[in-house]
């Protein structure tokens, strides 16, 4: 037997070495620097900044670039130094080279692009995959490069911030080395490679390797040089690499500072009378120092980047640290983002600095107490977003103007923490974070979803998921942002990751580790020390669709989700909860965010949670005639594909800010407000102040008194001292107001930052609340015209004719904005004006285009909706109840009955043409029990599109649904027709308005219709498409323009709910047939 097992590691060795390093998982690095944290050489102690450096060159910019489809077509000589690469096309660096033109991008959410066969990337994969002809696209870089001669005598190395793929590396015809692990950095030492003036670079990067099974995140696959490339210079005794910890004294006011330096020379004996220095500065004042020698903290044989220990081994040198004391330090937190600057210098026998090198450092201290995590003996909640790296012009090479902008636009929405989903980012993105005060869940480059947790209790693998973790944080671990580290994504949570979590405790005890996939069975291990979540439940009924035939049971139950507060009162863990994701936000969606956080307030335990995700990932497209579109996974001929699965962003891909980032803003907002009392004298308020270290004396506070919508009074006040965490009650005086008075009264409460900061100007507005004082509408409101503009006109003469007579002498008065036509079908208005366009309805509607919500995990209720027909209502009887004539004026009543393919629905309709020219319609809305939870029930009506001016008093100015509409304030606003659509990528439901009082189109001479409830306030779209259109599109340049205004008056419409990914529609707010439901509604001209 012995003999067998032998044969079998022998004949396993030989294939393993047969095998080309980039299909071989033991192979993850040839010749590779230990990775270590980002910093440069600076040009002198007083350097700040490495671009200033005479040691560093940049070496972004245009190469020359051959894409191969297959290993086997590669140019394999393109190395040396005298082949002939002058046809070649240029590439720019960084960059994704598929969004250059070379090989296609491939969306997959979660599998493989290649068929899987770990380590294996080149077998044969069906014939329909992209990869069957381009088996694994190889790129060819080359560049010339020149060492300047104030380097002569110095080290050179070469640092890749970040190469999506697998790639080697040749400096002058000599192969200097080989990486894997797109995401993480790479570093080779050449200087034995280069030479004095030019030189010759070659990079040659495979698109997949035994490492992309460990790269499995819902992203587009690309490959490219997708970060910096960066040449520098050290001198041959060097400060190779260090780690900065920070720690308080038990009243979290002083601060110790230590700093372990890693020093690298040809030979120990080299540094014997040399001196590391570190010097602590905040802005220019020196505020501690401390100095040791250089020889004893060197340990260049046994110290490495996965065996970083305290304790020194037998023989090797002792491992010091220089230690900092700052009494009263200013301490660093997302709302507070102090840094010190940290120097470390180098100094020879003689004295001289031969080596400068430093950071920022942010002193903090991170614990997990009483189920919570402290900031500096704080509790802090996380309000954050999962961030892919995506750029829709761009691919994966991501700009810093890109990473400044989600910076600022992350903090306006009052974001405090960010899940580098799922990936290490950009080096730079966390100098930005640092600096400017967000919070990072920092996640490894390691995620295995389509083998699932196959790869992590494997340990054939083991040494390539440890190196992912171990230059995670290698590279960040001196960022004061990175507050929690993350194992990976989606990959189960076998023996491999807990190896990983192992070391992490052990390398960096000042921080808590996550890990996703801890959710699995058994749950939460002890080496984790949060519990994580994806797309918990609320402690609410939820609306649970009838599974379709071919879906799997429990997809029709919401309890596959595990509910929010239920984790966190189970008292037999102490641990902290967290949401690793929530609020699926793809598409028009996100709903019951403030519901979410209504819970995570209640209780303790709850740590916050992250949005999925922060952008849309859709990339720019033209289509052939010509429009610019985004597009999808599928739209580039990517086989196997998801869709339109990434486009699930808070934001845009281009970052245009969506209805989704006021929701996000107004919920993640750091101050809010209930109404305590009302009186003569004005009224008085609760404010709680939800930021978790400062009180509210940086803000501005402004009221505005509402009446009917319109702003009646505004006024400021100063606000208490209120702690952070804390209540207080401010008291508002309102002069000269009676609340008895009829008309509604709203009161819009606004929270202004006093001063500028880093991310945004001084008075922007961080949080606005709106509360009602006064429920009722006046009677006595004035209305939109004269009792002249008269939708029909009419004589006294004519209440004495018949009541047909009567009709159409009203409708054809000269005046009258519509004719009206009492036929069989009921009421039809058509228009007079504008070239008699026809105008129909209005129409029973009891359909939307679905959003992704209503096709996630199934497509229960969008193919219910299509099963049932509800797109296309069919008339099958009308029958009139009554006709008259009356002091009032003229009455219709009427039945109609709609048949959809299963079901029916029923439409009783009194109609009221009144004396004064105004018509009224009680419209009562039955749908059949048979039918399946509707999306919304109302009516339809088509306009003139000349009449594409809007106005309303309703909430907005976004749009806003039932579930989703705490951002949106009561008010009234004006628009357009074409800015009530918003361009959702995949085409959708949009543009509605909730608790409408009443809506109006308009033509640019200003004349037009209002329509007004009567009764309960109704929800509104004005849209230039119809449901049907909009259901039918899969990108936004399918639709054509109309020649006409989609007017839609709901009395209901179902919420949006998170079911894209996630629990679906509470019950709440669900339209549940079988029930009726009433519009009462005045139409008026508008003159």
């Amino acid at each position: 037997m012995s003999r067998i097992v032998l044969l079998a590691c022998l004949l396993g060795s030989a294939c393993a070495a047969a095998a080309p390093d980039w299909e071989n998982q033991q192979v993850l690095a040839i010749s590779r620097e230990p990775t270590r944290a980002t910093f440069w050489p600076l040009a002198d102690a007083q350097g700040v900044d490495s671009n200033d450096s005479p040691w560093v060159r940049s070496l972004n910019g245009d190469w020359r670039f051959n894409w191969s489809p297959d290993p086997e077509q590669r140019p394999a000589a393109f190395f040396q130094p005298g082949y002939d690469a002058s046809d070649w096309k240029t590439l720019p660096v960084p960059s994704s080279w598929q969004m250059h033109g070379y090989g296609t991008p491939i969306y997959v959410s979660a599998g493989y692009p290649f068929r899987v066969d770990p380590p294996r990337v080149t077998s044969e994969p069906k014939e329909t995959y992209t990869a069957y002809d381009a088996r694994n696209p190889v790129g060819s870089y080359r560049r010339g490069f020149a060492v300047p001669e104030v380097w002569n005598g110095r080290r050179a190395f070469l640092h890749f911030a970040g190469v999506e793929g697998a790639f080697y590396v040749w400096v002058n015809g000599r192969r200097v080395g080989y990486s894997q692990g797109s995401r993480s950095p790479a570093e080779f030492e050449i200087t034995n490679a280069v030479q004095a003036g030019e030189n010759q670079l070659a990079v040659e990067v495979y698109r997949w390797s035994d490492g992309s099974y460990l790269e499995d995140q819902d992203m587009w696959r690309m490959a490219g040089i997708h970060r910096d490339v960066t040449l520098y210079s050290t001198p041959p005794q060097r400060i190779c690499d260090f780690t900065v910890r920070t720690e308080l004294d038990e009243a979290y006011r002083d601060a110790t500072v230590t700093v372990d330096v890693e020093l690298d020379a040809p030979a120990a004996e080299d540094l014997a009378g040399w001196t590391v220095a570190a010097t602590l500065f905040d802005g220019d004042q020196q505020v501690a120092g401390a100095e040791h020698d250089a020889e004893p903290i060197l340990n260049r044989a046994n110290r490495s980047s996965v065996l970083n220990e305290r304790t020194p081994q037998r023989g090797a040198g002792r491992f010091d640290w220089l230690t900092l004391k700052v009494p009263a330090a200013k301490l660093w937190t997302a709302e507070t983002p102090h840094l010190y600057r940290l120097e470390l210098s180098l100094r020879s026998l003689k004295g001289e600095v031969v080596e400068t090198v430093g950071c920022g450092v942010g002193i903090r201290e991170i614990e997990i107490t009483g189920g919570q995590l402290l900031v500096n003996g704080h509790p802090v909640r996380l309000r954050g977003v999962n961030r892919h790296e995506h750029d829709p012009a761009t691919g994966h090479a991501i700009s810093r103007e890109r990473m400044e902008q989600d910076l600022r636009l992350l903090k306006r929405a009052n974001v405090n923490a960010v899940r580098t989903a799922h990936y290490p980012n950009d080096p730079y993105w966390y100098e930005l974070c640092d600096r400017h005060g967000l919070y990072l869940m920092d996640e490894a480059d390691l995620e295995t979803h389509g083998l699932r947790g196959k790869l992590s209790g494997d340990p054939r693998w083991a040494a390539a998921f440890l190196d992912r973790v171990v230059r995670l944080a290698e590279r960040d671990k001196n960022h004061a942002s990175v507050v929690m580290w993350s194992l990976g994504n989606e990959s189960g949570q076998g023996a491999n990751f807990a190896a990983c979590a192992g070391w992490l405790h052990a390398f960096d005890p000042t921080r808590p580790v996550h890990h996703e996939g801890a959710q699995g069975d058994p749950r939460d291990p002890p080496w984790v020390d949060v519990r994580s979540r994806f797309y918990p439940r609320l402690r609410a009924d939820y609306l649970n669709p009838s599974a379709l035939s071919d879906a799997a049971p429990e997809r029709a139950e919401n309890a596959r989700w595990e509910r929010l507060l239920d984790l966190a009162e189970n008292e037999a863990d102490p641990r902290p909860v967290l949401t690793s994701e929530y609020a699926h936000a793809m598409g028009n969606a996100m709903g019951n965010l403030d519901r979410y956080w209504q819970e995570i307030y209640s209780h303790p335990k709850l740590l916050g949670g992250f949005v999925w995700d922060w952008c849309d990932q859709g990339l720019n497209r033209t289509a052939d005639k010509g429009q610019q579109y985004t597009a999808h996974g599928g739209d580039f001929g990517d086989q196997p594909n998801h869709g339109a699965f990434c486009l699930n962003g808070v934001v845009l891909a281009d970052r245009t800010l969506t209805p989704k980032y006021w929701e996000l803003k107004h919920v993640y907002q750091p101050v809010e407000a209930e109404l305590v009392s009302v009186d003569d004298g004005g009224v008085t308020v609760r404010l709680r102040n939800r930021q978790d270290f400062v009180d509210l004396s940086g803000y501005q506070f402004k009221w505005t008194l509402l009446r009917d919508g319109v702003a009646n009074k505004q006024g400021e006040a100063d606000l208490p001292e209120c702690a952070a965490r804390g209540e207080c009650e401010l008291p508002i005086a309102i002069g000269g107001w009676d609340p008895s008075q009829p008309g509604e009264r709203l009161l819009n409460l606004e929270f202004s930052l006093r001063e500028a900061t880093s991310w945004t100007p001084a008075g922007f507005v961080v949080a606005s609340e709106q509360l009602t004082l006064v429920g009722d509408l006046a009677d006595d409101l004035p209305l939109a015209s004269e009792v002249a503009n008269r939708l029909a006109t009419q004589t006294d003469d004519a209440l004495n004719d018949d009541f047909h007579r009567l009709i159409s002498e009203l409708s054809r008065s000269p005046d009258a904005l519509f004719r009206i036509d009492w036929r069989s079908v009921g009421v039809d208005l058509s228009q007079s004006r504008n070239g008699g366009k026809p105008s129909f309805g209005p129409r029973p509607q009891v359909f939307r285009a679905p959003v992704d919500n209503d096709r996630g995990f199934g497509g229960w209720l969008a193919q219910e909706w299509r099963d049932a027909g509800l797109a296309e209502l069919e008339l099958q009887k009308t029958t009139v109840q009554s006709m008259n004539i009356g002091a009032a004026g003229a009455r219709l009543a009427t039945v109609r009955q709609y048949k959809a393919t299963e079901g029916s629905v029923r439409v009783v309709d009194d109609w009221l043409l009144r004396r004064d020219g105004q018509l009224e319609l009680t419209s009562r809305i039955t749908p059949d029990a048979s039918l399946p939870p509707l999306p919304r029930v109302g009516l339809v009506m088509r306009v003139s599109d000349a009449y594409d001016n809007l106005a309303y008093y309703g909430r907005g100015p976004h749009a806003n649904y039932p579930d989703c509409k705490a951002s949106a304030f009561l008010g009234r606003f004006r628009s357009t027709v074409a800015e009530q659509y918003f361009p959702w990528p995949r085409p959708q439901e949009t543009g509605a308005h909730q608790d409408t009082r009443w809506v109006e189109l308009t033509d640019d001479a200003g004349r037009g219709v209002r329509v007004t409830s009567l009764g309960e306030p109704f929800a509104f779209s004005a849209l230039p498409y119809t449901a049907q259109q909009l259901a039918a599109a899969t990108h936004t340049d399918d639709l054509a323009p109309r020649p006409d205004v989609i007017l839609s008056i709901d009395a209901a419409q179902c919420g949006l709910g998170n079911s894209s990914c996630g629990p679906g529609v509470l019950q709440e707010h669900s339209v549940p047939p079988g029930k009726t439901y009433e519009l009462r509604l005045q139409f008026e001209p508008v003159k």
